[in-house]
């Protein structure tokens, strides 16, 4: 994942540079067909040039962005994680567990609901 060294070590605090790195590593472990980018100053995995989820580090948390059809669809257990949301993404608190089952449910989502999209964003 060279694509993300950069970002990785512009993260200053280690403990959350090491947390950032665990959960890249992780989706490119568990989805080894994705793609991973760096667009818009922002780590992102793609699925056939499609978008599936962007993952971005901020000073209290983490931030992912998997658009907003997903986070309407998984709004209840995002907010049963205890992740605060936006209408486009959820932030994970540096001190918080990353619930990796989440994750994963809706990485997955995203790659089936996607499966036959032809552009970058849904439409």
């Amino acid at each position: 994942m060279e694509v993300f060294s950069d970002y990785i070590k512009g993260i200053d605090d280690p403990d959350h540079r090491e947390k950032f790195e665990e959960v890249l590593t992780w989706v490119n472990d568990k989805f080894p067909n994705l793609d991973p980018q760096y667009k818009w100053n922002t780590p992102m995995f793609s699925d056939h040039s499609t978008f599936i989820i962007g993952i971005d580090a901020a000073k209290k948390h983490m931030s992912f962005a998997p658009e907003e059809v997903t986070m309407n669809r998984f709004a209840d257990a995002i907010a049963e994680a205890g992740y605060s949301a936006t209408k486009g993404l959820f932030r994970i608190k540096w001190t918080q567990t990353v619930e990796y089952k989440l994750l994963e449910e809706i990485i997955e989502f995203n790659i089936q609901d996607k499966k036959d999209c032809s552009t970058f964003w849904r439409k």
